[in-house]
């Protein structure tokens, strides 16, 4: 099973791919960081790119205040968005001037943009499958169903439970504990995961095997 790609389980592994995907970290990167990867066919890893860039633009809003040096996670946005004119153009279009809770937990000016939740979702969809293959040393496969639940579209008794039963498992640190994940393996072989990014932005996600 080793052999075989951890995302589809069904072609040969003949590259690796990053879980999480290298991208979110700006360049220059830290030498001494131990980037995770899963082995992985060609065709998942190169066909994962228009997300990886949209994921990473999204990551570094949502968290690049919260880095070492912010500095470096704005340049890399800029070069992505000045690369990207479609991500430009769904930048442009849809941010909107709104007040946010920063880190000083008071209300500030800031800006919301909107991004494509198909491509956020099929991101975090490759990562729960090679966290998979981490853990249980085969792939989850292209048949499964992977249900992801961003924390700010949760109801507020869904989330409560969710962290409840996350505060009860281990947590697992990859990539210098910049991205941590915990898990739950329930009887049926379905999994609950809880992933974090940065220390900032958290998503679960609930994944079932294919069925027989």
């Amino acid at each position: 099973m080793r052999d075989l790609c951890a995302l589809c389980g069904e072609n040969s592994a003949t590259t690796r791919d990053h879980i999480p995907p290298q991208g979110i970290y700006p360049k220059p990167r830290d030498n001494d960081i131990n980037f995770n990867v899963v082995p992985a066919c060609s065709s998942c890893n190169n066909g994962a790119a228009v997300e990886d860039e949209q994921f990473k633009v999204f990551m570094g809003i949502s968290t690049g205040e919260f880095h070492d040096q912010p500095e470096i996670v704005i340049n890399s946005i800029a070069r992505t968005i000045g690369n990207n004119q479609k991500i430009a153009n769904q930048i442009f279009e849809t941010k909107r001037n709104v007040y946010a809770y920063r880190q000083n937990q008071v209300l500030e000016p800031a800006v919301s943009v909107t991004f494509d939740g198909e491509k956020y979702c099929k991101v975090v969809s490759r990562i729960v499958r090679g966290l998979y293959w981490i853990e249980r040393g085969k792939a989850l496969g292209l048949g499964s169903n992977i249900n992801i639940f961003p924390t700010d579209q949760m109801k507020p008794d869904f989330a409560q439970s969710i962290k409840e039963l996350m505060d009860c498992l281990e947590p697992h640190f990859l990539n210098k504990k910049t991205f941590v994940y915990k898990v739950l393996f329930n009887d049926d072989e379905s999994s609950i995961w809880g992933v974090k990014f940065f220390g900032k932005h958290t998503v679960f996600a609930y994944a079932e095997p294919p069925k027989t």
